[in-house]
Order: C-alpha cells, then structure tokens, then sequence
C-alpha cells in the first residue's frame, strides 16, 4: 500500500485507534539531514494534534534499558476482538496469534507505555526537537 494510501486510513470514515510509541534517540538519529528530520518531526506533531483517534508517546532517554528496546512490533485488536502481532525484521514479517505469545507482547506493551511520556508531553518534546534540527 503506497504512503499516501497508509496516511489517508488516519483520515477515512473510521479511523482505526492508532497508539504509537517511540524511543526519544530515534528523534536525535539523522535519518535524511536535518530539513528531512524537521519535516518529519513537525509532521508526528500534526498527525497527533490533529487527529484525535492517534495517540503519540515518546520513552525519554533518561529511562535507560526498558522492553521498548527489544525492537519493534504492532499489536493489533482484529474487528473479530483477538489481537495478534506482527513483527518484522530484515528478513520477513511474521503474525503472531498464539495466546500465550500474544499475552507476553501485551505484557510488555504496557511497560512500555508506562515509562512512556503523556501524549501532551511528547508532542512538546516532539515539537522541541525539530526546531533543533535546522
């Protein structure tokens, strides 16, 4: 699916609920120069200010080793109310629906957001660190 078409499900009929977490050293990694780390920074803002089913939560820096920093996955709650992950890495995707496995990845779900910042709170740190990237 092209970006475009990704972004527009943020905007359609009904929205899914999107809960986003990220790691605050992925805002200081130059990832395309700076204007593109502005551009991007300022546009997370957007999508969290302006869309009220998208939550965004940074994890400081300051919170040092939390389960956050064992990679990335997509926990998802299927219209059928099972929730399955996804995990992705450089060879493949893969859908995880075990219960067992399932209930470990919601464990740490939850300890992520819990060292997580606010929503108002990250967009503030959000918006701090793009005026940084000039």
């Amino acid at each position: 699916m092209p970006d475009a078409a990704r972004q527009a499900v943020l905007t359609g009929e009904r929205p899914p609920q999107l809960v986003t977490v990220l790691d605050e050293h992925v805002l200081c990694r130059p990832v395309g120069g700076p204007l593109v780390m502005r551009e991007q920074l300022q546009r997370l803002v957007k999508v969290a200010t302006d869309h009220p089913r998208v939550r965004l939560h940074v994890v400081p820096a300051t919170v040092g080793a939390y389960p956050g920093v064992a990679g990335a996955f997509v926990l998802a709650a299927l219209p059928t109310r099972e929730d399955v992950v996804y995990l992705d890495d450089q060879l493949k995707g893969q859908v995880i629906d075990h219960t067992e496995d399932v209930l470990a990845v919601r464990a740490s779900w939850e300890a992520i957001q819990g060292e997580a910042l606010p929503p108002r709170q990250s967009v503030e740190l959000l918006s701090k660190v793009a005026e940084t990237w000039t």
